[in-house]
């Protein structure tokens, strides 16, 4: 009881920052099911519980993505799991977390430097939709990252906090639900992973209602520093 009481409490978690900074909530709650349940099991009930969260956050950012932007960037991220699935099999995992880690820590400091220097340019990296959308699901497929390269990537548009929500939250459960569908299909689904998530997806929605609370009460500049600073840090945690 008090194992599936953490968990409640971690899935809570994790609905909040989806709804609030949008990246991290995976990260952070496979790390807290962990030490709950076998690898096997946490990644099956994760895959089911992120569809929960995507269903959460775009109930509460519905139709604030940008429609364009939104599109490109799932074409070409569904593009990218898929290879990046296949991937797994072939390139080193370990030194791929490495070069990535890398890179997203850079790029993150970059645009934490700028924003601090109140810069409103757009970064000239960021000016590749269909580079990034397919990078990032390159990047879920291989390392559960795709997040952490659309956040920075969006954040380095300038959008505004609200259009940053909408527009990750749709890309990331269109990624979601097509992962999904690849982990059926490899049979990576056991009937236990689909108790385990029923049981811990109310927590996920009241946990996204409170994101939603927190974020509104905060101001955009600060939650900009905040999604950047966690960017960093799953950078630096793909590094380690």
């Amino acid at each position: 009881m008090e194992l599936i009481a953490l968990a409640a409490l971690a899935t809570m978690a994790a609905g909040a920052i989806r709804t609030s900074v949008g990246v991290g909530a995976g990260i952070a709650l496979t790390a807290s099911l962990l030490q709950i349940f076998d690898l096997q099991t946490t990644l099956a009930v994760m895959a089911l519980l992120q569809i929960a969260f995507g269903i959460s956050a775009i109930s509460h950012y519905w139709r604030k993505w940008d429609s364009t932007l939104t599109a490109r960037l799932l074409i070409a991220a569904i593009a990218g799991v898929a290879v990046g699935t296949m991937l797994i099999w072939v390139l080193p995992v370990g030194y791929v977390k490495k070069i990535l880690g890398t890179l997203i820590v850079a790029c993150g400091l970059i645009e934490l430097l700028k924003l601090w220097r109140g810069s409103t340019e757009v970064s000239v990296w960021a000016r590749n939709v269909w580079f990034i959308g397919f990078g990032s699901g390159v990047s879920g497929g291989l390392v559960n990252a795709s997040g952490a390269v659309l956040a920075l990537y969006l954040k380095g548009l300038r959008l505004t906090h609200g259009v940053y929500l909408g527009t990750l939250s749709a890309v990331v459960l269109g990624h979601d639900l097509f992962r999904l569908v690849l982990y059926a299909a490899l049979d990576l689904l056991p009937p236990a992973a689909f108790k385990t998530a029923a049981i811990l997806t109310p927590f996920a929605i009241v946990g996204g209602w409170l994101g939603t609370w927190l974020q509104s009460r905060i101001s955009e500049r600060y939650l900009s520093f905040i999604v950047l600073s966690l960017v960093i840090l799953l950078g630096i945690i793909l590094f380690l």
